[in-house]
């Protein structure tokens, strides 16, 4: 008997073992090649503390590579829509070549204009040592820099404003756009970009990273929209994202929640580096965000 149990558990581990890495690589195939290319267009309502109603369609993390045929057509479609305002917060071309599909970013012209800023992948050139092994100095790494000036003349020549820590004020809107550079800006810095904006005007700022949040909120702003963390890419039900590579915690890897009375939009975005391009009940999107006019802030969750 026990010889018979011995060789019945020597026959179950290989079995056991292929059953694993058999599930592995399915789950890998579809994390890469089925769900990370399901895009989708989410809508939500949002009140805050003002009397404006606008339509805002929020675009990040487009990572567009040279065959991203099936996302760029995505956004020719999603785009060609009546907004208010396009606002896009950068990873958008992922590499030279592509900065040839800037045309297609924008199909209809949003009645009170588009706005972008630019993330690290706009900024830097990454290859598989500085995204793995380069990783151990964190965010300061010495990566080699890119030439921004031809994606910023392709968007731009589309019909989106680059914002590297800048204002725009639409006063007869009573609207105002703060658009943060990556990685970030200081708050004193912050602090003085905003402060020719009206008590009256809505005032929104666009960032890629993630970072010192709460500072938005000490310098008035009401509405902000970021990306970089792609929702975590890998989400656990009932947990929320592994990873955020930002200050964010799990459960805030991407979607609406506050800062004091900022309500902020992180983006799941709609690619990823394509070395590390896989989704999981994580699926990449955009989201057309309606503001409704209230007299009081709306909690979509709890407060921090």
């Amino acid at each position: 008997m026990p010889a018979r149990k011995s060789g019945s558990w020597k026959r179950f581990v290989p079995v056991a073992a292929g059953g694993l890495l058999a599930a592995g690589a399915l789950t890998y195939l579809y994390a890469s090649r089925i769900e990370a290319r399901r895009y989708r267009l989410e809508r939500l309502k949002l009140a805050v503390n003002s009397t404006h109603e606008l339509s805002i369609l929020h675009l990040s993390d487009l990572h567009l590579t040279f065959d991203d045929l099936a996302k760029v057509e995505f956004l020719r479609q999603i785009t060609d829509c009546d907004y208010d305002l396009v606002v896009l917060t950068g990873d958008i071309f992922q590499d030279d070549r592509s900065v040839t599909y800037a045309p297609f970013l924008l199909t209809r012209k949003p009645r009170l204009g588009a706005y972008a800023v630019l993330g690290n992948h706009d900024h830097f050139h990454y290859n598989w040592f500085n995204k793995t092994i380069g990783r151990l100095k964190g965010h300061r790494r010495d990566l080699p820099k890119r030439d921004i000036e031809p994606a910023i003349a392709g968007l731009e020549k589309v019909g989106y404003k680059v914002l590297r820590n800048q204002l725009v004020r639409l006063p007869e809107h009573r609207l105002s756009l703060v658009g943060i550079d990556y990685p970030y800006i200081k708050e004193s810095r912050l602090e003085e970009l905003v402060k020719p904006v009206d008590e009256d005007d809505l005032l929104i700022a666009l960032f890629h990273l993630p970072y010192n949040l709460a500072a938005l909120n000490r310098v008035g702003v009401h509405l902000a929209f970021g990306g970089h963390t792609h929702g975590g890419q890998i989400r656990v039900p009932g947990h929320g994202a592994l990873w955020t590579d930002s200050e964010l915690n799990h459960r805030e890897a991407s979607g609406l929640f506050w800062r004091g009375s900022t309500a902020i939009h992180i983006s799941r975005g709609l690619g990823a580096d394509p070395r590390t391009n896989f989704r999981l009940f994580c699926p990449p999107a955009a989201t057309a965000i309606d503001l409704i006019r209230v007299e009081v802030p709306a909690r979509v969750v709890p407060r921090a």
